[in-house]
């Protein structure tokens, strides 16, 4: 993961957290979605190996 997503990542917790303390707000969700959107397709290789590999360690713990 490229560190520029990893910062997004943090950022993007931290907007989720600060809509259950702060309220709704559609801007921030709508330019958080947007934020999203750039990790998926920046570290979408990545993320589709981490998701694959923590579902076989679901499936099959001892290997």
């Amino acid at each position: 993961m490229r560190a520029c997503s990893f910062v997004c990542v943090i950022v993007v917790a931290l907007l989720i957290v600060d809509q259950f303390y702060s309220g709704l707000s559609w801007e921030r969700l709508f330019i958080g979605g947007f934020v999203i959107v750039a990790i998926w397709t920046d570290c979408g290789r990545w993320l589709r190996y981490k998701v694959r590999t923590t579902i076989s360690h679901i499936k099959f713990p001892n290997d």
